[in-house]
């Protein structure tokens, strides 16, 4: 008769002793598997009675779905007529149902079992072989320990003595070697694919999204609160031409020098409201209303003393607020001397055709007489307009000036702004 109990220890002896010689066998034994105990009960099918049963078992996954299980089972079964007592040992294929879904949920896992149980009863000489299927669930209590519960049906006997279709309930604790967060049998691969594939279209989607409307994606976008129209570079950041830290968009003097200090608008300092910017001023405490060159400059009692000329955009005569200082700095003058007549004197570009030209330089000027009166109370009285159109440039407009920005764009501008100006002459 084969001893069944004898057999299994030895098996567990040699692979102790295979743990211990050879690493690569240890691994491959230890590596996603299990061992555990069990308690449960038999019985025939139909009317017998439920038999009180223990077992050990050892399991190996082969991936997140196939597992192999080997066990040792000792119990009784009972019918009317007979109570045989049996131990087998059982082979069993395990295949991972939670694992062929997405969202299954990582704490329990249900699974479907068949295989050959090799049993022995009471002192028979020899073992009957017993094909079975069977079904369980297992609950992850932490880490290394999970409940199992089980039931396998056997049907009958391929060989040796005849056994009646029998059916075992079992509940077991197993301990696994592979902690359950690295465990194969308790990470859906299909949970991480499906992870992946939302982390990609949550990518993909936040590459597509602009919610500014620059052109930038809001992944890429320094400034996603760019408003809309306005230019910006590669970053989403918008141009700041002269580099005075003011946005063109906001910028009302977008061709400041580089380096001077600027205001909140983007307007070079003018300290004592001269009409002299910072830069330029070699004398930056001048008096309120003193008449100063070109330097900024003091000169006292010269009728022939610099004021600041007003600037327009292309084919305006609109005074922009950019220029309200320079006014501000004329308005100064002819209150500090209230004897001074100014004659205002409107220009042009070259654009278009001299009699055009010629009507919105006097524009200009006007518009100018306007400002002076309106906003600083000068009397109409003491200013006049006239107009030289396109014939007295200030500037070669066919030169342009080019510069390089931080981000490596090249703008060119030509000098014809420098031309579309107002200029006062102390009568």
């Amino acid at each position: 008769m084969i001893d069944l109990k004898k057999i299994a220890l030895a098996s567990l002896f040699i692979a102790t002793s295979a743990f211990a010689q050879d690493g690569k066998l240890k691994g491959l034994l230890i590596d996603d598997a299990s061992v555990g105990v069990e308690v449960g009960a038999s019985k025939y099918m139909g009317d017998s009675d439920l038999e009180f049963g223990y077992g050990l078992n050892y399991t190996k996954q082969i991936n997140a779905l196939f597992a192999l299980k080997a066990g040792y089972l000792e119990g009784t079964l009972t019918d009317a007529a007979k109570s045989d007592d049996y131990s087998a040992l059982t082979v069993e294929g395990l295949v991972n149902l939670s694992n062929l879904s997405v969202g299954s949920g990582n704490s329990l896992k249900v699974y479907l079992s068949t295989g050959l149980a090799f049993v022995t009863v009471d002192d028979a000489d020899d073992s009957s072989v017993v094909p079975n299927l069977g079904a369980g669930a297992k609950y992850a209590i932490n880490e290394s320990f999970d409940l199992d519960l089980s039931t396998s049906l056997g049907l009958g006997t391929l060989s040796g003595e005849d056994l009646e279709s029998h059916m075992t309930l079992g509940l077991g604790v197993n301990y696994r070697f592979t902690k359950k967060e690295a465990s194969v049998e308790w990470n859906n691969p299909l949970d991480a694919m499906y992870g992946d594939i939302a982390t990609v279209k949550t990518e993909i989607e936040g590459l597509s999204t602009d919610s500014d409307g620059d052109g930038v994606s809001d992944r890429f976008d320094n400034d996603n609160n760019t408003p809309e129209g306005v230019a910006v570079d590669g970053k989403g950041n918008a141009l700041d031409v002269d580099m005075d830290g003011v946005a063109d968009y906001a910028d009302e003097d977008p061709f400041t020098a580089r380096g001077v200090q600027v205001d909140d608008k983007g307007r070079e300092l003018d300290s004592d409201k001269d009409g002299v910017a910072n830069s330029l001023d070699i004398e930056p405490n001048s008096p309120s209303g003193a008449t100063v060159n070109f330097q900024g400059k003091e000169i006292k009692g010269a009728k022939g003393a610099f004021m600041p000329a007003i600037y327009f955009d292309y084919n305006s005569a609109k005074v922009s607020y950019a220029n309200y200082e320079r006014l501000a700095a004329v308005a100064a003058l002819l209150q500090a001397n209230p004897n001074y007549t100014i004659t205002v004197i409107g220009y042009a570009d070259s654009v278009g055709n001299s009699a055009n030209n010629h009507k919105i330089a006097l524009r200009r000027a006007n518009s100018v007489i306007d400002a002076l009166t309106s906003m600083f109370g000068i009397a109409s009285s003491r200013l006049s307009a006239d107009s030289k159109g396109e014939d007295a440039p200030l500037a070669d407009e066919s030169v342009k000036v080019s510069e390089t920005t931080a981000d490596g764009q090249v703008i060119s501008n030509s000098l014809s702004r420098m031309n579309r100006r107002v200029e006062f002459a102390i009568d």
